[in-house]
């Protein structure tokens, strides 16, 4: 299973991940994340997001 993460920097220097939604397919993921026009996000396995071992939203900030 994998989620689709949303990265959301705020002017104040903070970042938020959000999960839009969870697909059973990377493949799956790959096409909604293109639909919807997420440009700052990824797929991501749904064990490594839990368990917090991929990397955080900001490192992909542009502030």
């Amino acid at each position: 299973m994998f989620a689709l993460v949303l990265f959301v920097c705020y002017l104040d220097g903070g970042c938020d991940d959000i999960v839009v939604d969870v697909y059973n397919t990377e493949q799956q993921c790959i096409v909604a994340k293109k639909e919807q026009r997420i440009r700052h996000g990824g797929c991501y396995p749904v064990e490594e997001f839990i368990d917090s071992f991929w990397t955080p939203a900001q490192e992909y900030s542009d502030l």
